[in-house]
C-alpha cells in the first residue's frame, strides 16, 4: 500500500525533471544582408542526457555541419547557431528546443530580422557631361526601408542654393539643366534612413567637357614662290579636354611625309609648309576636336609666282631696214607685265608702237 510519504517523494521527484532554463543569447537579432551573426542557446538545470535542437522558422529541424546556417553543440548545457552571409529569407523566428531524458520540453524563440543595408548600387564616378546640357547624375541606391536622398556641393544642400537649374528628379536622380563649366566638382549623394539612424554617401566627380573653339591667326596668306622658302599657318584652339588638331588641304588629310614637306607643332596648332611652290596653293582647314565636339577654320594659301622671262629672240637687222621685231615672253603670277628699255632709258609702249625706220634717201 502506498503511503503518503512515498507520494510526495515522487512528486518532488516528477518537479525537478522539468526545472530547466533555457535562454538565448542575444535575446534580439539584426542582421544586415550579407553579414554573419551567432546565437547561444544556453540550458540552466539538473537534469541529464539533455538534447538541444535548433529548428528553423519554418519548423524544420536544423541539422549540424551545414555550410550556412550552422548548428554547433557545445557541451551538454549550450549549442551555437550561425548565420553566415544574411539573406533576406533567412528572417524569422528560430527556436532552440531542450528535451529532458523523460521526454520533457523546454524552448526559447529569437526574433531574427534581416534588412539591407544602404549601399550605392549604380553611381559611378566620374561622370562627365557636354557644357549646355541637361545633365543628370545617376545615384541609385538600395535599402530594406525607402531613404531620404540628400544631394551635397562644396558641402551644402543643392537645393539651398535656390537655383532653378538644380532638380532632385523623382528616382533621387539629381539633374542640372544647362550645365556649365563652373557647376564642376564633387557631388555627394547621400541616403538616410532614420528608423535605423543609417546613414551612408557616395562622393561622384561630375566633368564638364567644353565642346572647341578655333580660329585662324590669318584667313589668307601670301606667299611667293621658287625662293624655297617656307610658310606657317597657326590656328588659336580652346575647349575641354584639350582639343587635338588636325589639317586637310583642299579636303585631303595631311600627314607627316618622308620628305617633311609638311611639318607640325607638338600641339599641331602650326602647319609649316617648306620649299613653297604653285601647287601648294590651297585652302587649308585646320580642325579642332575633342570628346564635346569639333569646329574648324580656314585658311586660304595664295602662292605668288616670282616673274620668269620664258623666251627672248635676238634679232639682227640692217641699218637701212623699215622695222624689227624683238620678242619677249614671261610668266608668273600675277601675270607680270613688260617694260623694254634700252641700255639708258625704258620705252614706252608709245613709242614702240611708232618706232620705224626712217624712209631711204637718195642722193
Amino acid at each position: 500500500m502506498l503511503q503518503t510519504k512515498d507520494l510526495i517523494w515522487t512528486l518532488f521527484f516528477l518537479g525537478t525533471a522539468v526545472s530547466l532554463q533555457v535562454d538565448i543569447v542575444p535575446s534580439q537579432g539584426e542582421i544586415s544582408v550579407g553579414e554573419s551573426k551567432f546565437f547561444l542557446c544556453q540550458v540552466a538545470g539538473e537534469a541529464k542526457d539533455k538534447d538541444i535542437s535548433w529548428f528553423s522558422p519554418n519548423g524544420e529541424k536544423l541539422t549540424p555541419n551545414q555550410q550556412r546556417i550552422s548548428v554547433v553543440w557545445n557541451d551538454d548545457s549550450s549549442s551555437t547557431l550561425t548565420i553566415y552571409n544574411a539573406d533576406i529569407d533567412d528572417a524569422g523566428i528560430y527556436k532552440c528546443v531542450v528535451t529532458g531524458e523523460d521526454g520533457s520540453e523546454s524552448e526559447a524563440t529569437v526574433n531574427v530580422k534581416i534588412f539591407q543595408k544602404l549601399m550605392f548600387k549604380n553611381a559611378p564616378t566620374p561622370q562627365e557631361f557636354r557644357e549646355g546640357e541637361d545633365a543628370v547624375i545617376v545615384c541609385d541606391v538600395v535599402s530594406s526601408l525607402p531613404p531620404t536622398i540628400i544631394w551635397k556641393h562644396k558641402g551644402r544642400d543643392v537645393i539651398l542654393k535656390k537655383d532653378v537649374r538644380f532638380i532632385v528628379l523623382s528616382n533621387n536622380y539629381l539633374q542640372i539643366r544647362n550645365i556649365k563649366k563652373t557647376d564642376e566638382g564633387t557631388y555627394r549623394c547621400e541616403g538616410r534612413i532614420l528608423a535605423r539612424g543609417e546613414i551612408n554617401f557616395k562622393d561622384i566627380q561630375v566633368i564638364v567637357n567644353v565642346p572647341p573653339t578655333v580660329q585662324a591667326r590669318q584667313s589668307i596668306v601670301n606667299a611667293t614662290a621658287n625662293l624655297g622658302q617656307s610658310v606657317t599657318l597657326v590656328c588659336d584652339a580652346e575647349g575641354f579636354p584639350e582639343p587635338t588638331m588636325s589639317w586637310t588641304k583642299d579636303g585631303d588629310l595631311i600627314e607627316n611625309e618622308e620628305d617633311e614637306k609638311y611639318v607640325f607643332s607638338d600641339d599641331s596648332s602650326e602647319l609649316t609648309i617648306r620649299r613653297v611652290d604653285k601647287n601648294d596653293e590651297a585652302e587649308y582647314v585646320c580642325i579642332a576636336e575633342n570628346k564635346a565636339g569639333e569646329q574648324d577654320a580656314s585658311i586660304h594659301l595664295k602662292v605668288f609666282a616670282k616673274p620668269k622671262i620664258t623666251y627672248v629672240e635676238n634679232q639682227t637687222a640692217m641699218e637701212l631696214e623699215e622695222q624689227v621685231t624683238l620678242t619677249c615672253e614671261a610668266s608668273g603670277d600675277p601675270i607680270p607685265s613688260i617694260t623694254w628699255r634700252t641700255s639708258t632709258r625704258n620705252i614706252s609702249s608709245e613709242e614702240k608702237a611708232s618706232w620705224t625706220r626712217p624712209e631711204k634717201q637718195e642722193v
